[in-house]
């Protein structure tokens, strides 16, 4: 039997299997899925001589973290710093989110979400209580009205001072002087502490083959990173695997096993991870790591990081700190899971738009829905009036633009799957783009809003909502 084996910048290669007709000496642990709980053992061959490399988020966590809890994060750092090295993909990720709002302004933007959230709901009892008055014919009762007003006045008083007190503490615990980058206290430790520990960037060519790589492995459901296509623009959506990529080159090139720090929870990173369960990697990850590059992989959050590095390094850790990460994790995690969907009404706004900007990819994604979820390579360029010189590459980015500016005014949430994702794979060339695919679930959605139109064309070649296969072409 073979077993595929992604290979960073390339292909996959075949790993072999014992045969029916070779000698086994087979225990209980020789099985791809199989994976030993980790040791401490193993921790302190990491902390001593492996390889530590720190996710994105573990960096952009010490602006949304206390003063506590950054300050034990950064001393555990420090002394892990002959171990620290830092994937290229894992810098830009940093440099692009630093000044997002739930970032350099995370407790800030916190205490807004709060405010906000508790005045609607102070409208909605309001609302409610009147309907109620009106609904049971008390709406003229004097003595009814004056107690609903007493107590929803009440209502508005702890509401505001609960907003006192939200505001007060993301004043207390918000960073200061992270306006310009030589002021910054979290840039000022961080320079210091990696120089030197960073790795390089893929060059272009290898960057965009890992892009396609990210896409062809999303598709098999090959981790990590495949849950990121589900709401994410390709090239944003392949960043856990660029991180992989280069995560995996070091590795072989230096030899040791791999301690990866994230604080991403989502299942193509983890096994299922419970109450009393260690956190273990995805077999997957553990098996490809070691065909590549003959290294073991372990796995920690932020918290337990903070935990091991208390035992190992002895460290002072203040348990606030342990638990704040803990938390942090919790929240960014319910963010993650929380399921975004298109709605008719986000939907409509923003193909709207988008046929004001980019009629050419409205198109395509119409001729999506009318045929299945796909359309192919040829559709495109016939509906787009594009010749034959022209290239698709780029083609689904406009979407994921309309996206983020339709994010910052509120239209859409974040959480709606990609609208339009490429399908690589062409028989001409297997980098070129064969065609493009839609969510199914917005099928209907775009069938109400366009049916019936000159947009709405059903084509006779293929299954309605097949991939033409290559003898298509």
């Amino acid at each position: 039997m073979l077993v595929r084996i992604a290979i960073p910048g390339g292909r996959f290669m075949a790993a072999p299997h014992a045969t029916s007709d070779q000698p086994q000496d087979r225990g209980i642990f020789d099985c791809d899925e199989a994976h030993r709980s980790p040791l401490r053992s193993g921790y302190e061959r990491i902390f001593d001589s492996g390889l530590v490399v720190l996710d994105t988020n573990v960096l952009l966590n010490l602006y949304r973290s206390n003063e506590s809890t950054r300050r034990d994060m950064l001393a555990a750092l420090a002394r892990l710093r002959e171990r620290l090295w830092i994937p290229h993909q894992v810098l830009t990720e940093f440099w692009r989110n630093r000044e997002s709002a739930t970032v350099r302004h995370h407790h800030a933007t916190k205490a807004n979400e709060a405010g906000t959230a508790l005045d609607k709901a102070v409208k909605v009892a309001r609302t409610a209580v009147t309907t109620w008055l009106t609904a049971v014919q008390l709406k003229d009762d004097e003595e009814a009205v004056q107690r609903t007003d007493q107590d929803l006045t009440e209502l508005t008083k702890a509401a505001d001072s609960l907003k006192m007190f939200i505001r007060a503490q993301a004043e207390c615990d918000a960073l200061k002087e992270t306006a310009t980058t030589h002021t910054d206290p979290v840039l000022n430790v961080l320079e210091p502490l990696l120089h030197g520990r960073i790795g390089e960037p893929l060059p272009p060519d290898e960057y965009d083959k890992a892009v396609k790589e990210a896409q062809e492995r999303a598709d098999e459901g090959i981790p990590p990173g495949h849950e990121d296509f589900r709401t994410k623009e390709p090239e944003l959506a392949a960043g856990d695997y660029l991180l992989w990529v280069q995560l995996m080159a070091e590795a072989r090139h230096r030899g040791r096993d791999v301690l990866l720090v994230t604080g991403d929870v989502k299942k193509d990173w983890w096994t299922s991870r419970g109450y009393d369960i260690p956190p273990r990697p995805r077999a997957e990850l553990l098996l490809e790591l070691r065909e590549y590059a003959r290294v073991g992989l372990y796995m920690l959050t932020p918290s337990e990081l903070l935990r091991w590095a208390e035992e190992l390094l002895e460290l002072n850790v203040d348990e606030g700190s342990v638990r704040g990460l803990e938390q942090l994790g919790e929240a960014s995690a319910a963010e993650d899971f929380e399921e975004g969907a298109w709605t008719a009404e986000s939907l409509a706004v923003f193909m709207d738009e988008l046929m004001r900007r980019y009629p050419s990819r409205v198109k395509a994604i119409v001729a999506a829905a009318a045929n299945g979820g796909f359309v192919d390579r040829e559709a495109v360029y016939e509906l787009a009036g594009y010749d034959e010189t022209r290239r698709l590459r780029g083609f689904t980015q406009p979407i994921g633009t309309l996206s983020r500016d339709l994010q910052a005014v509120g239209v859409l949430t974040g959480g709606e799957p990609f609208l339009l994702t490429t399908v690589y794979g062409h028989a001409v060339d297997p980098s070129w783009a064969k065609g493009f695919r839609i969510p199914s679930a917005v099928i209907p959605l775009l069938r109400s809003k366009y049916e019936g139109g000159s947009l709405w064309q059903t084509r006779d070649s293929g299954e309605a909502g097949s991939e033409p296969s290559d003898r298509d072409y």
